[in-house]
């Protein structure tokens, strides 16, 4: 599973973790504080409960969550966000086209880009995260990359 912190508003916190049997999105209101921690959960399921949740990034700003779901970007955009009401979304295809190795997605805050790395195809490319059009990205990186299965941004210390 794979997880990752959203604000529905500056009050609501949580935490939201994405699951494969059945594909979902699980959402916390409250982040636990140790192992015993009672919790309170809602469930936002996908349209094909086959699919494979791979990695997560969020927008908190725009209440969006970007999913790497087999070979795509999805971005989930939820009308007035909420952690404890999700279930009014829209699905966009934001890239089709990933290897079926194991990738990740990140998201940059400031120049509002997405991220990912593809293992099998050796490379890091990028697009902008709130262009719809599958043919607009770019491969920043693809030299001296050894099956690259993960990144993290510091949109800060460019």
């Amino acid at each position: 599973c794979h997880s990752f912190s959203i604000l529905g508003s500056q009050e609501d916190k949580g935490l939201v973790i994405g699951l494969w049997n059945p594909a979902s999105f699980l959402t916390y209101t409250e982040v636990p504080e140790d192992s015993t921690s009672t919790l309170q959960s809602h469930r936002y399921y996908l349209p094909s409960s086959r699919s494979k949740i791979i990695s997560l990034a969020s927008d908190p700003k725009k209440a969006v969550v970007f999913a790497l779901i087999g070979d795509s970007i999805y971005m989930y955009m939820y009308k007035n966000f909420s952690i404890w009401e999700n279930s009014s979304s829209s699905i966009s295809l934001l890239y089709k086209g990933i290897s079926s190795s194991f990738g990740k997605i990140a998201f940059d805050y400031v120049s509002n880009n997405i991220y990912w790395c593809d293992p099998l195809l050796q490379w890091i490319a990028m697009k902008p995260a709130y262009n719809l059009n599958n043919t607009i990205y770019k491969v920043i990186l693809r030299k001296d990359l050894n099956y690259p299965e993960g990144l993290a941004l510091d949109p800060v210390d460019r």
